[in-house]
């Protein structure tokens, strides 16, 4: 049986050094730690966790709170990427992830006993809706905490900057010559979609254009089939927009797909621009103009920020704002004369 004696042959580092690489101190060379836990994979040798976590008096474990209401679950397309690439990332610091029921969150125990009862060393905190009670309570308890795609004073956070994403679309559009320019809205109870809703409205105004109620759609799912039945309304109106800007790449390629159905050519009948940037919306036909969530800067981001604050106990909270970029894709005619 392997042993850490082993690997301390092997690399001719001592017990004492290997060790602290697999424990994770912060007081050896990156390259003393790199070599360890590379010959420790080849050999094929697993620390003991029970032993580990006696050693340094945590769980190298990081809870997943992930609560999003438009049932499509952890195969939401940004939601899902960013936790994915999230575990990436901190699984190469020696850290696993644990899901957090949502039935515990809801019934009568609670996310923070939850939490508590498994020892995380930390939480990340994918959803929509941190005012909620149960949110909140774990957000303003001790353990160290990041929320994904929300703005908060409450603990560590990190989103896209949606307002000013949706108001450079909606400028884009109007550079191009487009004045009648709908927008599909998202959940309207989240800091994204109502932040998405501010810019595009902003945009507006700034640029002399009146906000009118008839070009102004939901789209709460985020759905594709949500999408298309707001495409399917939007085709049968008499004053048509010449442009929309729309919540999200699913709610867009959902119209896309209802605009066809109807022989309405995109973009020379009306132009489109999504947000998000799913692998979906390069490879529809015409592929799709939108928005770029940074979403391997996030995962990134996200990992390095609460994994500090677990092993350096840092108090203060950081909230790290992401430039949204503007894909042009074939959805976006320039109709200036």
């Amino acid at each position: 049986m392997l042993t850490i004696k082993d690997i301390s042959k092997k690399t001719g580092y001592s017990i004492t050094t290997v060790s602290k690489a697999f424990n994770g101190y912060s007081d050896i060379s990156d390259k003393a730690k790199k070599t360890i836990l590379k010959t420790a994979k080849e050999l094929g040798y697993q620390p003991n966790a029970s032993a580990r976590s006696l050693v340094t008096k945590k769980s190298w474990t990081i809870g997943v709170v992930f609560e999003e209401r438009t049932g499509v679950g952890i195969t939401h397309p940004f939601f899902g990427n960013i936790l994915d690439k999230f575990k990436n990332y901190v699984e190469k610091e020696g850290y696993d992830i644990l899901f957090i029921s949502q039935l515990i969150g809801i019934s009568g125990n609670s996310y923070i006993n939850h939490c508590r009862q498994k020892g995380v060393d930390g939480i990340i905190i994918l959803c929509s809706y941190v005012e909620e009670n149960s949110i909140k309570c774990l957000i303003e308890s001790n353990i160290p905490s990041i929320v994904i795609d929300h703005d908060t004073d409450l603990t560590n956070c990190i989103y896209t900057d949606n307002y000013k994403s949706t108001y450079n679309a909606v400028k884009y559009l109007i550079d191009k010559g487009h004045k009648k320019i709908a927008h599909i809205h998202g959940d309207l109870q989240s800091y994204a979609g109502s932040e998405r809703l501010k810019g595009y409205k902003q945009a507006l105004a700034d640029h002399n254009l009146p906000y009118k109620d008839a070009f102004l759609f939901e789209g709460i799912s985020y759905s594709m089939k949500e999408g298309h039945q707001r495409g399917l309304e939007i085709a049968t109106m008499v004053n048509k927009p010449t442009a929309i800007v729309i919540a999200g790449d699913n709610l867009a390629i959902g119209v896309m797909k209802a605009f066809q159905e109807q022989n309405i050519e995109i973009p020379d009948d009306i132009s489109i621009i999504g947000f998000d940037n799913i692998e979906l919306s390069n490879l529809v036909t015409p592929s799709l103009s939108t928005i770029n969530q940074d979403k391997e800067q996030i995962a990134y981001l996200a990992a390095k920020c609460l994994i500090n604050q677990i092993e350096n106990k840092a108090k203060k909270y950081d909230k790290i704002k992401i430039k949204g970029k503007l894909i042009e894709r074939n959805t976006v005619k320039n109709i200036c004369k």
